[in-house]
């Protein structure tokens, strides 16, 4: 994937979200991607703004995301997770 091998790819899914440097994180906001490109395109881009595929950090919070190829979108969980948010308030 994107000239990375698997044990790379191995060792940044490993990176422990409760130890990790934080300052070693890229910071999301500052990745930009076209979204209308192909997702292919979308994710070398995002691959080359990035020193870890799957951590991350959003200001001073640190976030592991993971990939999957089919179920559900982005969105669908977002909304699910507002759902949630919202049936607790109630």
């Amino acid at each position: 994937m994107f000239g990375i091998t698997d044990e790379v790819l191995d060792e940044m899914e490993s990176v422990d979200v409760r130890t990790v440097d934080i300052n070693t994180l890229t910071d999301i906001r500052d990745v930009k991607i076209d979204t209308k490109l192909p997702v292919e395109k979308k994710l070398a881009l995002f691959a080359e703004q990035t020193n870890n595929l799957f951590v991350h950090r959003i200001g001073d919070y640190v976030v592991k995301v993971r990939f999957q190829k089919e179920g559900p979108t982005i969105d669908d969980k977002m909304k699910e997770y507002i759902r949630h948010l919202a049936e607790i308030h109630i």
